[in-house]
Formats: C-alpha cells, sequence, structure tokens
C-alpha cells in the first residue's frame, strides 16, 4: 500500500512539473543600416522602447553589433516597429522566435 501512496504522490508530481514546463520563449532583434545608405542617426521604437543605429555596415552585422538598434529578451510573437532619422521614417512588423533575427531598414 505504501508503495501505491508514493507511486502516485510521484505521478501526481510529476504531472504538475511537466505542466508547469510551459516556458516562456525569448528572442532578439537588430535592426541595422547599409554603408553610405546617407541616413543619420536612426531611433528604432518597439513597444515604447527605444533602440538607436549610429552605425552603418556593408553587409548584414551579427546580433546585438555595435551601432545597431538592439532589441534583446523579447517574447515570442509579432510586434510593430517604427523608426525614423528625422527625415526618412519606417513602420513595420516584425515575428521574434526564439534566436537572433538581423532586419535592414533601407
Amino acid at each position: 500500500m505504501k508503495t501505491i501512496k508514493t507511486f502516485l504522490l510521484f505521478t501526481l508530481f510529476l504531472s504538475f512539473t511537466l505542466i508547469s514546463c510551459n516556458k516562456t520563449k525569448y528572442g532578439d532583434v537588430t535592426f541595422w543600416q547599409i554603408t553610405n545608405s546617407g541616413y543619420g542617426v536612426t531611433v528604432v521604437d518597439i513597444d515604447g522602447v527605444t533602440s538607436n543605429i549610429t552605425n552603418e555596415y556593408s553587409s548584414a552585422p551579427d546580433c546585438g553589433a555595435s551601432g545597431c538598434a538592439v532589441f534583446n529578451s523579447l517574447e515570442t510573437g509579432s510586434y510593430n516597429y517604427s523608426a525614423s532619422d528625422g527625415t526618412d521614417s519606417w513602420a513595420g512588423e516584425v515575428t521574434i522566435t526564439e534566436g537572433c533575427l538581423t532586419m535592414e531598414l533601407c
């Protein structure tokens, strides 16, 4: 009888543990601009959080590269973004998955 109770308690514990394993997933996005694009400092906004693009790259930089607008630890899902350098502006949607995405503003 004690073995059956222990087994049932273990099964119940394991069931609750597996149910609570639905962890929130996160990802990152890095916005960048191409060399000689003619844009100045570009401010990128996602959900009221801003980050600046201050460097240009000749090809897609690594995630989190210096001078890019970097957004870390965003919950997976779709987000609207907007960006402006004071003259030109961009807007769109970015879908965050686990890992990192680089996105060129052109």
